[in-house]
């Protein structure tokens, strides 16, 4: 059995699959992930960008956002750090004060054994007990 190619995909990808703006852009996405024999890695850096713009550009909600990106990170063809953001979405939906990096940056701290976090952010060292204010 041959492997499995592997590709990536980028944050515009990203969006417009999620958001379905542009139709034909949708379609072609999809065909795209029903394609046999392929992986999809989608890097981290993919997913904070794809929330910011989400956030700031389109004002979608956390709860929009966090459904978005996990109905199309359930494909298994979709390789993506399923440590970090298995853990990082609930946060980001439970603690509304906090950014979606603050929250990625206290599950990497965590997840790396490189706690705390230490930080000049009261509201993150406030509400993360992994994160500590730098006095």
């Amino acid at each position: 059995m041959a492997s499995k190619l592997r590709e990536s995909l980028d944050t515009n990808i990203i969006l417009r699959f999620i958001l379905g703006d542009v139709p034909e852009q949708c379609l072609k996405i999809q065909d795209l992930l029903m394609r046999q024999n392929v992986m999809y890695d989608v890097a981290d850096l993919v997913i904070t960008e794809a929330v910011y713009v989400m956030q700031s550009t389109y004002g979608l909600s956390r709860e929009k956002i966090v459904d978005g990106l996990q109905k199309l990170l359930w494909f298994p063809e979709i390789n993506y750090n399923r440590k970090l953001f298995d853990q990082v979405f609930p946060m980001y939906l439970e603690h509304p004060k906090l950014s979606f990096n603050d929250c990625c940056l206290v599950v990497y701290a965590n997840l790396n054994e490189a706690e705390p976090l230490w930080t000049f952010d009261q509201k993150l060292a406030r509400q993360m007990p992994g994160a500590k204010m730098l006095a």
